[in-house]
């Protein structure tokens, strides 16, 4: 008896001294207010153009409200999947920090952020894409597809394919690249597509609904959902505690809002508002560089390598500070918000130290060269689609005497 007297001493003991050591879930309300603590709704419904779809509550990252006549949610999971449409759940459950429970409206909610800390990793497997730009990895579950070609019909085994395009073309209104390079052009016979996402249940959504299916795809997800206890600690040192972060990794010294995402004038005040163009760059009677933004690189998805055609700018910034030699330029490499903050710094940095090396290869002094990665907390366009992303994918100079 005195052995479970000790113990449950030293449990309120612990509960008293570690207060914080609870599960965080953060609800942003429209007006204005945040609270915290842990989501009790087992799952989350969501009415897209292709069908219902539900989350468990597992396997939530975030949801967002976008304002709109109609409005429109998007939900996010913990392996980063993206499903877009109308919140069917009338009413978010939650226990605040304090053991108060609350009942919210749907009206009422203007994002969820959940603190999920775990390790990621690289997986192989296949993405769906769908024509609004949801976005779901899993398994392709038909077991073979026919393919009306040349008025022939063709069986294919899913083995055998890299990717499959689905245009608005009615004579060629599938395209699929095989493993062996083949390129198969038709009509595809199977009107609906069997898919078993990750993090939610299988179902089937008609072809007209798909923009592609791309095979063997390389992807970063969590190793396992994690509602790691909250800590007040600060990781970036921007003055916005962790578990109330959104860009967990913003630069030392960057400016933040009460999410601790880059503000909009940090980024003016980094490029000084103005920019150098081409033609600028171009004159030969160019002798004093003045501080500001110029042109910026683009890359593919999750890739760093440069492409071709950024060589030629790159080559005049490189003339344009072999005739500035007390110039130095900060490399700012940024990406999209399609994976995990962490991966994303990485891969944004690594884009920086490829251009910093394109420079050095060209005759620039490496130490006259600053390499940042920023990840996605500099947004130059919406996230919402895949152009404004491809806008996002880049690197910046910003020029500095």
């Amino acid at each position: 008896m005195n052995k479970v007297i000790r113990a449950l001493i030293i449990l309120a003991l612990f509960l008293l001294i570690c207060p914080a050591f609870v599960l965080a879930d953060i609800v942003y309300i429209k007006n204005g207010d945040k609270l915290f603590g842990t989501l009790q709704n087992p799952s989350f419904t969501v009415q897209t153009a292709y069908g219902k779809v539900s989350i468990k509550n597992e396997f939530l990252k975030s949801i967002d409200y976008k304002e709109g006549s109609i409005g429109r949610w998007t939900i996010e999971t913990i392996n980063n999947d993206r499903i877009s449409g109308t919140l069917l759940n009338d009413s978010i459950q939650f226990i605040q920090e304090d053991g108060q429970h609350k009942k919210l409206s749907r009206e009422q909610i203007q994002r969820i952020k959940r603190e999920i800390s775990a390790p990621s990793y690289s997986i192989t497997t296949t993405i769906f894409t769908m024509k609004n730009n949801d976005r779901f990895s899993g398994k392709f579950l038909n077991a073979g597809l026919e393919m009306r070609a040349n008025h022939t019909t063709e069986s294919i085994h899913p083995g055998e394919i890299n990717r499959i395009e689905f245009t608005e073309d009615y004579l060629a209104g599938t395209i699929i690249l095989l493993e062996n390079g083949d390129l198969i052009t038709g009509t595809l016979k199977q009107n609906q597509i069997r898919l078993a996402p990750d993090a939610v249940p299988e179902f089937s959504v008609p072809k007209s609904s798909l923009k592609s299916i791309q095979f063997n795809a390389p992807k970063m997800v969590l190793k396992n959902f994690s509602g790691k206890t909250r800590l007040d600690r600060d990781s970036d040192g921007d003055g916005i505690p962790d578990y109330a972060d959104i860009c967990m990794y913003t630069p030392k010294g960057v400016r933040v809002n009460q999410d601790g995402c880059a503000e909009k004038s940090t980024i003016a005040s980094l490029t000084n508002h103005k920019k150098t163009s081409r033609q600028e760059i171009n004159r030969a009677d160019t002798r004093k560089t003045t501080a500001g933004e110029i042109d910026n690189v683009l890359f593919d998805f999750d890739r760093f390598e440069l492409k071709p055609q950024y060589y030629s700018v790159l080559d005049e910034v490189a003339v344009m500070l072999s005739r500035n030699p007390k110039a130095k330029v900060e490399i700012q490499g940024h990406t999209d918000n399609i994976g995990p903050a962490r991966y994303n710094r990485i891969l944004s940095e690594k884009r920086a130290r490829t251009v910093k090396n394109y420079f050095v290869r060209k005759g620039v002094e490496k130490d006259r060269l600053f390499p940042v990665g920023y990840g996605f907390t500099m947004n130059k366009a919406s996230n919402e689609d895949e152009s404004g992303r491809a806008l996002n994918r880049r690197v910046v100079f910003a020029l500095q005497n």
